[in-house]
């Protein structure tokens, strides 16, 4: 664990309970005379504090110092994914969040399954844990989009990954603006006439990936 998430850290003093608590202390075993390093994932500083007092369920802690400590590695690519199984979201998130995506945009497609629905309060603590593991500084933005028009509607210059497109490993890649990835059975003919002004790109022989497989994909090439 490279820093402890906590949305006050830089503040004076702070204080360590309920699950938080449990982690440094009965988890970790956290000592005393122990410095802790704290993140509110809002800046680039990383806040190192000392103890005041440990009791049985609360932490007391005093800032000792703030340094500048920004993640110079994330990648400006923006998901915007068709929803598929929670599980499967949820399993792969943090290899996302890993990669330096900076947002994903779910949505409902044509083809997603309906009755499966996005708990973001669940992914956000999903995220708070895997960038307290890898170091992550900034905190990935998620939002839940209606439908397939609603999607395109807000991000009109977003690009496609879908079969019969560009090579994707050829040419400088651009997904700040977005990249359509379908669900599992891909997107429908409905869907694909609304998307057919996008740029399209596909894998170099066209395999036919999972949606989950496809954004790990996206999120890990080079650009």
């Amino acid at each position: 664990m490279r820093f402890v998430y906590h949305s006050d850290a830089g503040n004076d003093t702070i204080s360590l309970k309920g699950d938080l608590y449990s982690h440094i202390y009965q988890v970790r075993r956290t000592k005393f005379e122990e410095n802790i390093l704290l993140r509110n994932l809002k800046d680039d500083n990383i806040y190192t504090y000392a103890h005041i007092q440990i009791s049985k369920k609360q932490a007391d802690l005093k800032l000792l110092e703030c340094s500048h400590n920004p993640n110079p590695s994330t990648k400006k690519i923006h998901l915007i994914w068709a929803i598929i199984e929670t599980k499967n979201i949820e399993k792969n998130l943090p290899y996302l969040n890993q990669l330096g995506v900076s947002k994903i945009s779910f949505f409902y497609a044509n083809r997603s399954q309906k009755n499966e629905k996005i708990n973001l309060e669940r992914l956000y603590k999903i995220l708070l844990h895997s960038c307290e593991q890898c170091g992550r500084t900034d905190l990935m933005t998620l939002e839940i989009i209606s439908n397939t028009s609603e999607a395109l509607r807000l991000y009109p210059n977003a690009c496609l990954f879908d079969f019969g497109g560009k090579n994707i490993t050829e040419g400088k890649l651009n997904f700040a603006e977005g990249i359509f990835l379908g669900p599992e059975g891909g997107f429908d003919d409905k869907e694909k006439i609304l998307l057919n002004n996008q740029v399209c790109y596909s894998t170099k022989d066209n395999f036919v990936l999972k949606s989950e497989c496809g954004a790990l994909f996206l999120s890990s090439l080079t650009y």
